[in-house]
């Protein structure tokens, strides 16, 4: 296992966070999925009854975090009486079209906020925050939310349900080392023999393990990440000739074959359209 296996997974897949609302919540809200992005609210205190379009519903009796990472329609009723004390921030990732992180977390995701240990200094600080009017606290506000979403991801990364995913396999011995690899050096010539020789397992062996661990197959993973990263590169203004060079592609046929398996389209036409 690598000794940071989330550091170079969030070099390359943020997540912006921006806070649109806190205080206390007297009557019913709408979160619409319309917005794209996911949400992470924060019940500091009172009482709400949460529920979503799924038929999911709950009451919050004490301190919640509550991540819906995907857009979903959910709604909050809170106590008449009591109300909600609700700090709430939408997130949006970047890469949807491939984001390990994203693909690996449950749509739905909610803990109390006692169980994120060693948050509490952070929590403490992002309530501050939240409810005093320094300057520039929607900036500390949105910082702060995206480092709480880090420990959302230790939470997750500790406690693996058994779903195949990127998280899960982290705790892998063998397969981590591969994807670390991989993160690292996308352009090296990564047959399955080379990354069975580099798991310390046979080809069967490995090409089994990675997908029960991962839910694919090397070769596309492969090829999901290097085309990931070649969006970073053309939406950076780098000239698509040099693109499938610096993601590991020898021909530029093999790079525009690839790049439209993976995104529909070729890059011309997805750098045209503006697409995020």
């Amino acid at each position: 296992m690598t000794e940071d296996p989330l550091t170079p997974l969030l070099a390359h897949f943020k997540a912006q966070a921006q806070l649109f609302y806190s205080g206390n919540l007297c009557n019913d809200v709408t979160f619409s999925d319309e917005m794209g992005t996911g949400f992470l609210h924060l019940l500091k205190a009172g009482s709400t009854q949460l529920q979503d379009e799924t038929g999911y519903a709950v009451t919050l009796n004490e301190p919640t975090l509550v991540f819906y990472s995907r857009p979903m329609q959910h709604w909050f009723h809170p106590d008449p009486h009591r109300g909600a004390d609700l700090v709430c921030a939408s997130m949006r990732f970047e890469h949807k079209t491939f984001n390990p992180i994203l693909l690996a977390l449950p749509e739905r995701f909610e803990c109390p906020l006692s169980s994120l240990k060693g948050a509490g200094n952070l929590l403490e600080l992002l309530f501050n925050e939240a409810f005093d009017s320094k300057p520039g606290r929607q900036e500390v506000l949105d910082r702060l939310f995206e480092v709480l979403l880090i420990d959302v991801l230790r939470v997750v990364l500790a406690s693996p349900d058994g779903t195949p995913g990127l998280l899960r396999s982290l705790l892998h011995p063998q397969i981590s080392k591969v994807l670390a690899a991989i993160h690292a050096e996308p352009t090296r010539d990564w047959s399955l023999e080379v990354l069975a020789r580099h798991a310390g397992m046979s080809r069967s062996s490995f090409a089994s393990a990675f997908k029960k661990e991962v839910g694919d197959s090397p070769g596309n993973y492969l090829t999901r990440w290097r085309i990931t990263l070649a969006l970073a590169l053309i939406r950076e203004g780098v000239p698509l000739k040099l693109v499938a060079e610096r993601v590991g592609y020898i021909s530029q046929a093999g790079f525009l074959r690839a790049f439209k398996l993976v995104i529909g389209t070729s890059p011309t036409s997805w750098k045209n359209s503006g697409a995020k």
